[in-house]
Formats: C-alpha cells, sequence, structure tokens
C-alpha cells in the first residue's frame, strides 16, 4: 500500500482522488474550474440512486483517470472504462487499485472503435462530445452501446434558434431542430478529441438526437445554485436518457 500512495502522490492528476491517508491527489487542473467535477458526481449520483430494474453493467466512455468509473462501482458489478490516451488508463488502474478497485476493466479505445456488442445496462459519456467533429455520429454509437439508460455531460452551445429552412425551393421548409457551433480543438492534450475540430451541440439538438436514436425519456438535470456557474448559466448540462 505504501508504494502505490507513493507513487500516486509524486503524480499530478486531472481530479483530486481522495486517498486512504486522508489527503487529496494534486491536480494540474485550474482551481477556478474543479467544481465542475463535484455538480458532474452530483448529478450522477442522483440518477444512480433513482434506478430501478435490473442493472449490472455500466461503460464509462472517454473515462480519462477513472474517476467517475469508480463512481460507477458503487452501483454496477461490471464497470468498463475507455479512453483513446494510454497514459490516462495506465493512471486510471493505480488509482483505481490503490482505492479497493482493481476488478473495473480499463481499456485502451476510443469510442468509435469499441466493438457495437460490448454494450452497457448504463452508460456513461462525460465531457467527450464537445471535443468531437462527429458528434451526431458519437450520439449513435452511444445509443448502440446502451441497453437501458445514457447519463451526457457537455458543454453546449447558449443559443436556441426556431424556425425553418429551405430544400431545394422556397415552397419546400424543413424545421430546425438544434445548432451546431464549429471550434479548434486540441487533440494533443489527454483532455482533447482525435482531431482539432469540433462541433458543439445545443441543448435543443441534444435532445433531438437522443429522442430519434430511441430514448423514450430525456432528463436535463435542473442545477442548484451553488453548482458549477457553467451549468448554473445553462452552458453545461447533465442528461439523462433511458429507452
Amino acid at each position: 500500500m505504501s508504494n502505490e500512495l507513493d507513487l500516486v502522490k509524486s503524480q499530478k492528476w486531472f481530479y483530486e482522488f481522495c486517498l486512504p491517508d486522508g489527503t487529496k491527489t494534486e491536480s494540474y487542473l485550474d482551481e477556478v474550474a474543479r467544481q465542475i467535477h463535484v455538480t458532474r458526481e452530483n448529478a450522477l449520483r442522483r440518477y444512480l440512486s433513482a434506478l430501478s430494474g435490473d442493472y449490472s453493467t455500466a461503460l464509462d466512455i472517454s473515462c480519462h483517470e477513472g474517476f467517475f468509473s469508480l463512481v460507477l462501482a458503487d452501483y454496477f458489478k461490471n464497470v468498463t472504462g475507455l479512453d483513446k490516451n494510454a497514459e490516462s488508463l495506465g493512471k486510471a488502474k493505480q488509482i483505481a487499485t490503490l482505492l479497493g478497485h482493481p476488478e473495473i476493466c480499463f481499456e485502451n479505445s476510443s469510442v468509435e472503435l469499441w466493438d457495437d456488442k460490448r454494450c452497457g445496462d448504463f452508460v456513461l459519456c462525460f465531457g467527450l462530445l464537445y471535443h468531437v467533429e462527429n458528434p451526431i455520429q458519437i450520439m449513435r454509437k452511444l445509443a448502440t452501446l446502451t441497453k437501458k439508460a445514457l447519463c451526457i455531460e457537455t458543454q453546449v452551445l447558449p443559443y436556441n434558434l426556431t424556425g425553418s429552412i429551405e430544400d431545394g425551393s422556397y415552397l419546400w421548409q424543413r424545421e430546425l431542430n438544434g445548432l451546431f457551433g464549429l471550434c479548434v480543438d486540441y487533440s494533443h492534450s489527454p483532455e482533447g478529441g482525435l482531431t482539432d475540430v469540433a462541433l458543439v451541440p445545443s441543448r435543443q439538438a441534444l435532445e433531438f438526437l437522443l429522442k430519434q436514436f430511441g430514448f423514450k425519456t430525456v432528463d436535463f438535470y435542473t442545477p442548484e445554485l451553488s453548482d458549477y456557474e457553467q451549468f448554473v448559466r445553462g452552458h453545461r448540462v447533465v442528461v439523462y436518457a433511458e429507452k
């Protein structure tokens, strides 16, 4: 235990993990943004505590250092975390072992390359959609991998546009169902996507796509005033959907 603890404490982490000696890991994330993880965890546990029925398997998509994989392990017998970054997964395995969860399976893969047959009763996808250039494809894949329920956290466009656009002629119109904002991303970082281009969805686009891809109920987390300010202002959301 001592050697494992010393190894963890000698590194800097994205998350502040609570350690067995009562301390926390040193985070390299700016302090102003660390409250994001607190709100994410509170929202996730609220949804997980209300689950009913037979749920045994969970997938943590883009799991990073495994912070939320550990949360999932409190509720599910089998948890698998996947991430494109091998270094992050190495740290995830270290911390999971130190904190008594060596049974969590971590695998080096992007969600795009993950086997469609390796589904989960519950699928978690935090912090990914606003780092990808193909969010519709990713959401379709998430729907395929989800047997029962899906929980997504993402930044969103703070804009809403309603109306219709022409389709070949002014006589033919198609209704708008949300927006995407084109941004530069940072593939060189463990927190970035696979490319340096990203499309950030609007809240309306998220809800529309979830319903298009087979989810019967869609529920957006209602933030508390004490939650991270982006959630309070509507620039970031947690959404829970069931089939």
